[in-house]
This record gives structure tokens, sequence and C-alpha cells, in this order.
């Protein structure tokens, strides 16, 4: 069993999805038709931190960028369960999504600020804001698919632009938050049953947010290609005057796999020899 877990792609693809897959199941059934529904997209968080320990085993206390990680997330998972459970407005998610995301900056780059150059100090201020914008377009969508999606590429971009010009280990974590989208997806298409809710929300952007943050100032990854997974933040913008739902969630996904080729295949032209920093 232990050769099994230790496999990259039980790790990063096979294991999260099905653990997700899983656990709404299960979280929707133990708690029932109120909390249940309210509270399955945890789902997502758990499988994801569960294999992301398997991929690197926690360190206390951490030191790394790279170590710090799941600390994060955690702290955005318990922070968005107070927040879906008390059920508070959007205006407390936004600025819970806003505090994590400069601490989550600040405790990354701490004892670094002082070696930060010109572009690093302009990259700082839009890897603030593109999760606080990522966050608005799943609120504003949250009657249909479409933040999950965003959600679900984004983390597909990110592990395979890491891939190419960073780390194995970092593309991994990118490709288990993937998985573990994908499986509470799943619950959600054709027919949507549950919400995506601030836990997976605040817990997803923050693990985004320091995979980013790492890939900028701690490896050689190209940072043209992160830009480009951008116009995610517009993807559900397509079709939104179609009838039927499942159809438009199949024509945001092309759409979005679409834009994720394009950063994916700028950083393979772009990419050369390159060993991790972080």
């Amino acid at each position: 069993m232990t050769s099994i877990l230790d496999n990259p792609v039980i790790q990063s693809a096979v294991l999260p999805l099905l653990l997700s897959l899983g656990l709404t199941g299960l979280i929707r059934l133990v708690l029932g038709p109120a909390f249940g529904i309210r509270l399955a997209a945890v789902a997502v968080t758990l499988s994801f931190l569960v294999c992301q320990a398997l991929i690197q085993a926690p360190v206390f206390p951490p030191r790394s960028s790279s170590q710090k990680l799941p600390y994060l997330v955690a702290g955005a998972l318990l922070l968005g369960l107070l927040i879906d459970s008390l059920d508070l407005r959007a205006r407390v998610q936004q600025t819970a999504m806003a505090v994590l995301a400069i601490t989550g900056i600040g405790w990354l780059l701490y004892g670094r600020f002082d070696r930060i150059d010109v572009a690093g100090w302009i990259l700082l201020p839009m890897l603030f804001a593109a999760p606080m914008l990522a966050q608005q377009r799943c609120l504003e969508r949250r009657d249909s698919l479409d933040g999950g999606i965003l959600l679900l590429l984004a983390s597909a971009g990110i592990g395979a632009i890491t891939l190419i010009g960073a780390s194995a280990s970092m593309a991994q974590i990118g490709f288990a938050l993937m998985a573990a989208l994908g499986g509470f997806l799943l619950w959600n298409w054709p027919t949507r049953r549950f919400p995506l809710n601030a836990t997976v929300q605040l817990s997803t952007l923050t693990a985004l947010l320091a995979l980013a943050t790492q890939m900028l100032f701690y490896t050689k990854a190209n940072g043209w290609a992160l830009l480009l997974l951008t116009p995610l933040l517009l993807v559900d913008r397509v079709g939104r005057n179609m009838e039927s739902q499942a159809l438009r969630a199949l024509l945001v996904t092309g759409t979005a796999v679409a834009v994720c080729a394009v950063a994916v295949g700028t950083a393979w032209m772009m990419s050369e020899p390159s060993s991790s920093g972080y």
C-alpha cells in the first residue's frame, strides 16, 4: 500500500479525485440537507491537504516557502469554515481573502523583500489582485459552475507551467488541487447540487497564490506564461445567454482549456534548463 501511495500519479491525480468525490457525498450524508449542502465543498480542501502531505510531509516549524503552503491552506480552511457555518455575507469573505493574500505573500517572502528587484515590486500588486478578482468572479457566478471551472483550470495551468520550468513536486501540488476540484465538480454536472462555498474558494485561491509566489520569486519558471493565465478570469462571460447550463459548462471549460494551452505552450517554447531555488 505504501508503494502505491508513493506513486506520483496516485498522489496528484487518482487519490485526490477519489477522496474529494467520496468526501463530498459523505459530508452531505452526515450533515444533512442544510449544513451538508452548505459545507460539502470542504471535501476539496481536506482531500488536497491529505495529498499534499503525501507529496511533501509537513514540517514544523516551516522554514522554506513550500513548507509554509499547507499551513496557509489550513488557516484558510478554518476561516472559510467559520464564514460558511455562520453563513456570513460576501463582503466578509472578500475581506478574509484580502487578509489571507497579504499574510500569504508577506510570510512567503519574509526575509527576501530587500532582494526583490523592480520587476518583482511590479508583480506583487498583481499577485494580490489576481485572487481578489478570481473570488469576485466566483461570488458573482455562484449559481453556476463558472467559479469551479476557473479554479480547476487555473490549478491545471499553474501545475503544468511549474512542471516545465520549476519543480516536479510543486507541479504535483497544483495537479492534486486540480483533481480535488474535479471530484467536487463531478457532483455538480450536469445538475448543480452543492455551492462553491467560502471554504473552498479561500483555500484554493490561497494555495494558488502560494504556488504562484514560489514560482515567481524562488524559481526560474516563466512569469509571462503565468500572466497568460489571467484571461481565465473572464471565461464566465462565454455563452452567458445559453439556456442549457450543462452545455454552457462544456463551452466555458473548452474556452478555459484553450487559455491554459496558450499559457502552457508559451512556457514550453520559452523554457530553458533551470533548477528550483525555493
